[in-house]
């Protein structure tokens, strides 16, 4: 049985999932002109991410995120990171430094805690 912590991050991959999903479609919608309405995408959206989810392992992984690094983006003025391992996305801050920052001292909490005099951590 999965602890907390994975199922949580798992629910966040299926929403996210969702989330891109319903992203495309609404794109789709207004490039082509196909006229679908709002619940629409969202019913379409649900029921193709259900069935991904059930026929494949799926994970979060943006292949423009190299390694070390976070997600980082720009919305409405503010900018935004997500933490890779339970993949929260951090409050609105004024610029992408700062909010990779919260990424990073947000991942470290994620990180077994190491032992004085220690060079493993969880030791």
């Amino acid at each position: 049985m999965p602890n907390d912590t994975a199922r949580d991050r798992q629910a966040r991959v299926d929403a996210l999932l969702e989330d891109n999903i319903r992203t495309e479609l609404q794109a789709q919608n207004a490039l082509a002109d196909l006229g679908l309405s709002q619940q629409a995408i969202t019913r379409l959206a649900r029921g193709i991410a259900a069935e991904v989810l059930y026929a494949f392992a799926v994970d979060w992984s943006p292949r423009w995120v190299g390694p070390g690094q976070v997600h980082t983006w720009e919305e409405s003025g503010n900018f935004f990171a997500r933490c890779p391992a339970c993949l929260l996305d951090s409050p609105p801050t004024g610029n992408r430094e700062a909010a990779a920052a919260w990424a990073a001292t947000h991942r470290a909490a994620h990180r077994p805690a190491q032992a004085p005099g220690s060079t493993e951590p969880g030791k």
